[in-house]
């Protein structure tokens, strides 16, 4: 297995080269046509940025928390394409990880190999009408037969749902326990009964879609049984951590990126001869740029030691969530107040402002983050 620093700079050259191509029309095109994206998918498939923390067995590489956020932050440092670093993440620690963790030995070869190789895409089906960062009022439902189950609801607001071959769904599957009987399935999205809304059109992270499933009376098998019955909370509760804590792996790396871009623009704007970085203002604003740049970085490599130690506190991705996505976003604004009018134009510095602003929502809003912490403070949810 190569080195991390040079997996880093193979990830850092395939963002700049290969994933920011015509990133500015797509983003105008959004992501109706798959075309725009698929290509750009497999290219970081082949690359092995889905391969990072599967097994060899299964065709992955194995590597360490430590090593994949690194690897995934310098393929954010070259990446432009912020929605693409998106998809690939969510797939990588809300699907991968929860198929590994869970997945019976059958369910881990028949879907692990071609997820990281590019040949197959997943969803992860949880959002509801009436339930999105608290699953408790998930209606969907799985009822089961002779055969296995059959499925009904409908899943809003799905990473990749228009595109997606697979999902992971969650669903009732004993409806008087609430959430506590909520069951999880690796579901093919080829089956009959399932259907799928075009792509959302979204303020930011255009180039990647997100959209609608509906479940109408889908027949599937027993095998679809991700973990055992009952255990979707359980199930649930660890993806939702991997993905607050490391989602945003690739975004800290473009948040780098923007930081560096903004303190070279500060010196080379020089109205009257003046660089506007000696202006306190402007320097105090990169002064707080930095520091939350780095805050971001240290919150996620911190979670990933965690994790590669053993240590499982369930404050950490809460914390790491709310930080990292309010200073993605207020670095963005910064940078855009930096840049005065050109950064009031459509271009680097409004794309980032749209994106980010998705951040402060995406895997758990920042007030949910804030009461989950203020619970483990007091005590009533266990840290």
């Amino acid at each position: 297995m190569r080195p991390i620093g040079e997996k880093c700079e193979t990830f850092r050259s395939l963002g700049k080269e290969v994933l920011s191509a015509d990133v500015e029309e797509r983003d105008k095109r959004g992501a109706k046509d798959a075309a725009d994206w698929r290509a750009l998918w497999r290219a970081a498939a082949d690359a092995g940025v889905l391969a990072l923390t599967v097994p060899e067995q299964f065709g992955g590489e194995g590597r360490s928390f430590l090593d994949a956020v690194q690897a995934l932050h310098a393929l954010g440092e070259g990446c432009r394409d912020n929605g693409m670093l998106l998809g690939l993440n969510g797939q990588l620690w809300a699907m991968q990880k929860s198929i590994l963790e869970f997945g019976s030995e059958e369910q881990k070869s028949a879907w692990l190999p071609v997820l990281i190789n590019g040949d197959a895409i997943c969803a992860h089906a949880v959002t509801e009408t009436n339930s999105g960062s608290d699953v408790t009022g998930i209606r969907a439902t799985a009822q089961k037969t002779q055969n296995g189950y059959v499925l009904n609801g409908e899943k809003i607001w799905i990473g990749m749902a228009p595109a997606a071959d697979v999902a992971q769904v969650f669903a009732l599957t004993n409806p008087d326990l609430g959430a506590w009987g909520m069951s999880a399935f690796i579901v093919d999205l080829n089956l009959p009964g399932i259907s799928r809304s075009a792509p959302y059109e979204k303020t930011g992270h255009r180039t990647v879609p997100t959209g609608k499933l509906v479940f109408e009376n889908v027949e599937i098998p027993q095998a679809s049984l991700l973990g055992s019955e009952g255990s979707g909370h359980a199930i649930f509760n660890l993806s939702i951590a991997w993905e607050r804590s490391f989602i945003f792996s690739s975004h800290v790396g473009a948040m780098k990126r923007q930081l560096d871009e903004t303190v070279l623009f500060a010196r080379d704007r020089a109205p009257n001869g003046r660089p506007i970085i000696n202006n306190q203002t402007v320097s105090n604003r990169l002064a707080d740029m930095q520091v939350r740049y780095e805050i971001a970085r240290l919150l996620i490599e911190n979670a990933a030691r965690e994790l590669d130690a053993g240590i499982q506190n369930r404050m950490t991705p809460s914390v790491a969530k709310l930080q990292v996505a309010e200073s993605l976003l207020e670095n963005a604004l910064d940078a855009q107040r930096i840049n005065g009018a050109s950064g009031y134009l459509t271009g680097e510095c409004e794309r980032m402002v749209r994106d980010m602003a998705g951040t402060i929502t995406l895997g758990g809003t920042s007030d949910i983050q804030r009461l989950l912490i203020a619970a483990y403070q007091k005590g009533s949810v266990k840290a």
